[in-house]
């Protein structure tokens, strides 16, 4: 299933970079398809089981802020 995080707190290429590198590889069964750095957000695709808090905690690791998940 395919969600849009909203991700407040990236500030370079080097955040997006952080940001795509620990969804894929902190957990399994997400597939970044894209991380924006302008428009403040990461396409991933989900697969069943994986939690949004899962995914809320991977993002505030990085010192950001996960607004909300649509």
């Amino acid at each position: 299933m395919e969600k849009k995080l909203l991700i407040e707190g990236m500030s370079c290429n080097h955040c997006v970079n952080h940001v795509k590198t620990a969804l894929t590889e902190d957990i399994e069964g997400v597939e970044v398809k894209e991380v924006s750095l302008d428009g403040k957000y990461a396409l991933v695709d989900v697969a069943d089981g994986v939690t949004e808090d899962a995914i809320k905690a991977v993002i505030e690791d990085l010192g950001f802020e996960l607004k909300g998940i649509e």
